[in-house]
């Protein structure tokens, strides 16, 4: 008996040490924040703080110890996963995860095929600790004693305690006050407070549209190309450059805004924000009453088009994507995304569609979302067109800066440059068109490449805008409107452009959606991180100061690791 008593002994000791190993490696900072706290003199804080890691580990330990294996598989797999993918996270991020996150990766999940490929060492990490996670709360208790085992299993739902006190938390703290909790739990208490604030949430309420066209249209067509991923300051005008080396001839074609701020540093919500006109002192309310863009086109004459250009061979393609409902398609004319095509021909594709539209003389409102240089940078453009090495594919360990800085050059110079020389083929006498990116980058391996909700490096913001048409007098007005607001613009200046070229009063206009591209813009550049629709709390606002180097002069034309392939 005292033999399987010491080895029982030491396998609950070794069981111990796993679970101790996961803990000390998924939880980061608690020192530091409990520092923080007590440096703040905020000591009621400190012992709330405290009191849930010991509420937490104390239950941990009753999952874990469970002697009935269905009850410890299930605390097993959410404990894993749960740590598992904070951890991964935070390898991806240098940030912890949030409410916020969640919700942006959840409303960005048809990207994971892509997010796996360019984040693929930190997903593999993440999967190590859920498999070491799993086995070492799994592993079968060594209990002897028949009572203790008795008063466990009737502790085996305590886990959902802690669970449900940091839900209260993240609750009553409008989605923050999870630095540096348990996580082994703090997801899990994420998730369950997202699906329910979800699936309670009454849903927007849209107005009609109220106002009539005034004028006539100034352009029988309107195009919105809405870029994936351009940052703006990787767009050179500079005669001579080797990044761009078309844009250049291209500079008197085209009226040039400069740099602009995005909507938001993520896909969905800039494209949600651009679709229905987001006023920035009235962001939420806005998001959630004001009419699609399509229904605005539909009634001032145009017949409208959406094109989905961001579907590879490996994507699953035909969903909705950045908030687009089924509602919102109804006012959709064509519906087109492209498929079974290759990725760095998408663009290109989507480009033939608008110029077959261009010809004729119905007139049409055509939204392009663009494939760009959406990760991985690498497969945006095909192999014969690298001019810049090492790529990451090439580099070892290729996800470095340079590498990645690299791999981004060529895809922007493929699918930017080359796109704009194609683009001026097309007859656009009678079009006005419209160009930006949904967002930046930043190329921190250590951090996302966008869409950070907490503390955004502001170059996730930085875009370009560039008003296009070959009708002289509106070719004319633009540039005008460029000189003026060089550098000033942002994306929330698009919209109530858009409506004016579509004849709507100019009055109605600027009293709700705020100031246009065509006139004078004096608000601060700034974009939004994280939800838009108020689902927990204000908008963050970030602001961008275009005027800052911002672009990585360790990597500029010259260097040894970004250098063009001649």
């Amino acid at each position: 008996m005292r033999k399987v008593t010491s080895k029982s002994r030491a396998f609950g000791t070794l069981k111990l040490l796993a679970i101790a190993g996961v803990l000390f490696v998924t939880n980061d900072g608690i020192g530091a924040h409990m520092q923080l706290l007590i440096d703040q003199d905020r000591l009621s804080t400190l012992v709330m703080f405290a009191a849930v890691w010991l509420l937490c580990l104390g239950c941990l330990l009753i999952a874990a110890f469970q002697p009935r294996w269905p009850v410890r598989a299930l605390w097993a797999f959410l404990f894993s996963l749960s740590s598992g993918a904070a951890y991964g996270y935070q390898l991806a991020s240098g940030t912890q995860l949030t409410v916020y996150d969640l919700l942006s990766l959840w409303n960005s999940r048809q990207e994971a095929g892509r997010a796996y490929e360019f984040y693929f060492n930190d997903v593999v990490v993440g999967l190590l600790v859920v498999a070491v996670g799993f086995v070492a709360f799994m592993a079968t208790p060594a209990i002897q004693r028949a009572s203790f085992r008795k008063a466990l299993s009737r502790l085996s739902w305590a886990p959902g305690v802690p669970v449900a006190v940091i839900t209260a938390i993240v609750f009553l703290r409008a989605g923050g006050g999870t630095h540096a909790l348990p996580q082994q739990f703090t997801p899990v208490a994420m998730t369950m407070l997202l699906a329910a604030k979800t699936a309670t949430w009454e849903p927007a309420v849209r107005r009609e549209v109220r106002v009539d066209p005034v004028a006539r249209p100034s352009a029988r067509h309107i195009v919105l190309l809405v870029d994936e991923s351009v940052r703006g300051d990787y767009l050179d005008f500079t005669p001579g450059n080797p990044y761009t080396p078309n844009l250049p001839g291209l500079r008197d074609r085209v009226a040039d805004f400069g740099l602009a701020s995005s909507g938001g540093n993520c896909s969905q919500y800039s494209n949600v924000i651009l679709r229905l006109g987001g006023a920035r002192n009235d962001l939420i309310h806005t998001m959630r009453t004001n009419p699609f863009i399509w229904q605005y086109a539909r009634k001032a004459g145009f017949r409208t088009m959406y094109i989905d250009a961001q579907a590879p061979e490996d994507k699953n393609t035909g969903r909705l994507q950045n908030y687009m409902t089924v509602e919102e398609v109804k006012w959709i004319d064509e519906f087109v995304v492209i498929q079974n095509t290759s990725s760095p021909t998408l663009d290109f594709k989507a480009l033939e569609m608008v110029g077959e539209k261009l010809k004729g003389d119905t007139p049409h409102f055509i939204y392009v979302n663009k494939n760009g240089a959406h990760f991985p940078y690498d497969k945006t453009y095909p192999a014969d067109a690298v001019r810049f090495r090492p790529t990451m594919s090439e580099a070892d360990g290729g996800n470095t800066m340079a590498a990645r800085i690299n791999s981004y050059r060529n895809s922007v110079s493929w699918s930017v440059d080359g796109f704009f020389k194609k683009l001026f083929e097309i007859d656009l006498s009678h079009s006005a068109v419209f160009y930006t990116a949904d967002h930046g980058q930043q190329f921190d391996p250590a951090r996302l490449t966008h869409c950070t909700v907490s503390d955004p490096d502001p170059r996730e913001g930085l875009v370009r805008l560039l008003l296009i048409s070959g009708d002289p007098d509106l070719k004319s007005r633009f540039a005008e409107a460029a000189a003026i607001n060089y550098d000033r613009a942002s994306h929330f200046a698009i919209f109530p452009t858009v409506l004016q070229i579509m004849g709507y009063p100019l009055g109605f206009v600027r009293e709700t959606f705020g100031e246009d591209l065509l006139s004078q813009i004096n608000t601060q550049q700034a974009f939004t991180s994280g939800e838009v629709f108020g689902l927990f709390a204000d908008v963050n606002w970030n602001p961008v100061d275009v005027h800052a180097r911002y672009l990585e002069q360790s990597f500029t034309a010259g260097s040894v690791e970004c250098r063009p392939n001649r």
